[in-house]
């Protein structure tokens, strides 16, 4: 027990490390609509935007003066796209980080207009719940005041170190539930804390920060009750706290159901039809809270509204006349490896982080492939690796589906948005890295990761 927590203490501190660098040298904000998320977190918890509400004040200060960091390489398409969209090289009026280079007022500057800033200065952040942003608010005041954190935005940073540390915490004690060694604990958390993608999500002010402990609790809560160590009652609530961190993270909840439906066909032969009845609510009530989470949010929402929903510039951009079938069939690998295509910041080495976050992501998939062929028949480790690959596989098409019925829009699902299925992924990873020769693959290419890292903040 002493070493286990020595262990986790070791990982804690990693995560406060390389969050921690990634904020003091990184100071630009994300091209991942930090901006809006930025301003949403200065308000809070006082006020939260509605539909139609523009950035304030404080938020195109530190804009103005932080810059934003888009992304160098840009399709062609993507530059014609924005190129038609504004008709001259300037502030976008909508940007689907597809944008060469905004040209943001000077730092200092006493004539700030929201119309300065993309998206026209409003707030495309409003169809969020406030639960992330108030906790980061919070978090943010009091990191604020500890010496070093220059302004509000830096302490809200910050805060990513207590969400991924959280997450961190939790998938620790569920893998350990799993009979997962110290070493390998070790191994597979630090695998996610040092890719690009999640140390990039983690480092700035985004809901998405929360994706890894949404989707930790709604497995531990999964692998609680099914042990029969928890009430049916802690799952519906494990996937509400998760969806009221951010929506998409209700795709955790999906792989939880799934979880559950592949370990019951795995008992079938045993289960009383009390016990599959007993599942059937507790699956139910999870993803009726779900639903209605969503429902409920938006429909406050566009009541509160200056605006619809449709007219926000991150949906208007994406708005078509029919349900684009052509597209279904790239959907069902949109989200598939949730890893990949991370965005790695100037700077650290480009070169060397976005092969190795490749190669993580690679390991992942390669590694739920093993499993869900060689893992024991009928065990929950198999049961984990279908449950993750099959949320993974649903998660673009929902997304398209949801995305068209309800604002008439359609757009490539981006990856992070499975981020939250990650702990499932790893979960199911337990046994592979009983092989020796896996085992030191995997060490090699964190420390690998973790280094490169480093030696990016160190120059």
């Amino acid at each position: 027990m002493h070493w286990d927590r020595v262990a986790l203490a070791a990982v804690l501190v990693s995560v406060a490390v390389l969050v921690g660098l990634h904020v003091r040298d990184h100071p630009s904000l994300s091209h991942i609509d930090e901006l809006q998320h930025m301003d949403y977190t200065l308000k809070s918890p006082f006020h939260v935007p509605r539909h139609g509400d523009t950035i304030g004040t404080e938020a195109m200060e530190e804009a103005a003066c932080r810059g934003i960091a888009y992304p160098l390489r840009l399709s062609i398409d993507a530059l014609n796209d924005w190129l038609h969209l504004t008709g001259e090289r300037g502030v976008p009026l909508l940007s689907p980080a597809s944008v060469v280079q905004v040209q943001l007022p000077p730092c200092g500057s006493l004539l700030l207009a929201p119309d300065q800033f993309p998206n026209s200065g409003l707030n495309t952040a409003s169809p969020h719940p406030p639960v992330y942003y108030t906790a980061t608010a919070l978090g943010g005041t009091v990191i604020e005041s500890a010496p070093g954190v220059d302004s509000p935005v830096t302490g809200a940073r910050l805060v990513g170190i207590l969400w991924l540390g959280a997450a961190a915490i939790v998938l620790w004690y569920v893998l350990g539930s799993l009979g997962a060694s110290i070493w390998t604990k070790a191994l597979l958390i630090g695998l996610l804390v040092v890719s690009p993608t999640v140390l990039h999500e983690s480092s700035i002010i985004n809901p998405d920060t929360t994706a890894l402990l949404g989707g930790a609790l709604v497995l531990g809560a999964a692998l609680r009750w099914e042990a029969g160590r928890a009430p049916g009652w802690l799952l519906p609530l494990a996937a509400l706290v998760a969806v009221w961190f951010k929506f998409t993270n209700s795709v955790a909840v999906g792989a939880a159901v799934v979880y559950l439906a592949v370990r019951a066909w795995q008992q079938r032969d045993s289960l009383t039809r009390r016990q599959v009845r007993s599942w059937s609510v507790v699956a139910g009530a999870a993803v009726i809270l779900t639903v209605a989470s969503i429902i409920t949010w938006s429909s406050v929402q566009d009541a509160r509204g200056h605006i619809s929903a449709e007219q926000l510039p991150t949906n208007a951009i994406y708005q078509v006349d029919s349900f684009q079938w052509d597209n279904l069939g790239d959907e069902l690998f949109s989200a598939l490896t949730p890893l990949r295509d991370p965005f790695v910041a100037d700077t650290l080495p480009r070169d060397l982080l976005e092969p190795l976050g490749d190669l993580i992501n690679l390991l992942v998939i390669a590694g739920l492939g093993s499993v869900a062929l060689f893992a024991a028949k009928g065990s929950n480790h198999r049961a984990l690796a279908g449950a993750a690959a099959v949320g993974m596989v649903a998660t673009g098409v929902v997304t398209m589906v949801a995305s068209y019925l309800t604002l008439g829009i359609y757009f490539d699902t981006n990856p992070r948005y499975g981020l939250s299925l990650l702990p499932f992924a790893v979960a199911a990873l337990v046994p592979a890295l009983d092989n020796r020769l896996i085992r030191w693959s995997v060490t090699a290419v964190v420390l690998a990761t973790a280094g490169a890292v480093l030696a990016g903040v160190a120059a």
